[in-house]
């Protein structure tokens, strides 16, 4: 597992960001085992998302040990997909990556950092969607879509927002913007649940 080594040992961000805002040594991809549990090459639809939750250490889409009441991103995906579990959606070839690798704290600064999207764009985001090969791209919000369109094969992605609907094959991908599923979005619930109906009949 090259990939989860890799991500597990990159310290590069600490060159210009200090560990109050993000914290490069516990990677939930490598600590919850990803590459090795969860993902089932090729996939079907690859979900981008922005990166791990920062408040709450054990907060992760496939750390299964926590099973929280409140909204949180597995919750609102797995219920747009009509799936009950982690299991269902691996078996539907559907997988879930963030852009960025570490847990980002964002308390006090709400804005991602564009440095840290590039540095793991460059590094780690085309060479997972190389190796997952999904058949569709499922990006889900802005920060994820900026990630996604610093790889020159994306740069449409610059010319659009994240509720154009946009859903278009880019280098042999089929690309699909979706507003992020959550509290602060809930205006655009039924946007979001239109969205996810185009890949939530995938078998």
């Amino acid at each position: 597992m090259t990939l989860t080594r890799d991500i597990d040992l990159c310290r590069e961000c600490l060159e210009f960001e200090n560990q109050e805002r993000i914290n490069p040594v516990e990677k939930p991809f490598a600590k919850y085992k990803v590459e090795e549990k969860w993902q089932r090459k090729p996939v079907e639809v690859l979900f981008i998302a922005e990166s791990p939750p920062w408040n709450g250490k054990q907060r992760y889409f496939y750390n299964q040990d926590v099973d929280e009441q409140r909204t949180n991103l597995r919750k609102e995906v797995l219920e747009h997909l009509q799936l009950n579990s982690l299991d269902e959606f691996k078996g539907k070839g559907f997988a879930l990556i963030d852009a960025i690798k570490c847990r980002l704290n964002k308390r006090q600064k709400k804005n991602v950092p564009l440095k840290v999207l590039e540095v793991c764009s460059a590094r780690f985001l085309r060479r997972e969607i190389s190796e997952l090969n999904p058949k569709v791209i499922f990006v889900l919000g802005n920060s994820a879509k900026d990630a996604l369109q610093q790889l020159p094969e994306f740069q449409d992605l610059q010319h659009h927002k994240i509720t154009d609907s946009y859903d278009k094959m880019l280098s042999g991908y089929r690309v699909i913007l979706c507003v992020y599923p959550g509290g602060q979005t809930r205006q655009h619930k039924s946007r979001i649940r239109l969205t996810f109906s185009k890949v939530g009949s995938k078998t």
